[in-house]
């Protein structure tokens, strides 16, 4: 591994590293010593994984990647990762039955299959969102901004980022209870 290699990451943890905990920290509901242990061990795994690699064409979507597939680790560690998205998705319009989406880590089989497959539907709704209408959504629940936020973001109106997310919410809840296709 050369010293070309060194220079990205380092150069990429003084650029990346705050922001990189602030997304964690969100997704983690505010839990700063969490987020910090999981954005040092994303740079960890990068060089560790960095075995006389060049260094990748896009280092911080691969920083994010990492990082991605580190907190869906946690949450699995954790047992919550159905609870998080039942409480992503805790609407005026999307209450998820008691046993849809809340389902612990020590479930029946069948329990966790249909936790899954609930899961793969919210995934899919989400894949299959308008981009405009996912960029909210997502903006929304897992960046946690607010309505007025968005709106300045996507250079469009509150009232359309209202709209966007009351679509959104309803096709999460028609894909995750299985009434569409």
């Amino acid at each position: 591994m050369g010293e070309r290699f060194f220079g990205v990451i380092a150069e990429a943890y003084k650029a990346w590293n705050a922001e990189l905990v602030g997304f964690l920290n969100r997704q983690l509901k505010r839990s700063p010593d969490t987020a910090q242990d999981l954005a040092q061990e994303t740079f960890a795994k990068w060089l560790a994984a960095s075995h006389g690699a060049e260094p990748p064409e896009k280092p911080r979507a691969y920083l994010y990647e990492i990082a991605r597939n580190l907190l869906r680790d946690h949450w699995r560690r954790e047992g919550v990762r159905g609870e998080h998205l039942a409480a992503s998705l805790d609407d005026r319009d999307f209450a998820p039955q008691a046993d849809s989406l809340a389902a612990d880590a020590g479930s029946q089989p069948e329990a966790r299959a249909d936790v899954n497959q609930r899961l793969r539907r919210l995934q899919a709704a989400i894949d299959a969102m308008p981009p405009r209408q996912r960029e909210a959504f997502l903006l929304y629940r897992y960046d946690e901004l607010r309505c007025e936020e968005i709106a300045d973001r996507m250079g469009i109106s509150v009232r359309a980022v209202e709209k966007h997310l009351q679509l959104a919410l309803a096709h999460c809840k028609r894909h995750v209870h299985g009434e569409a296709s």
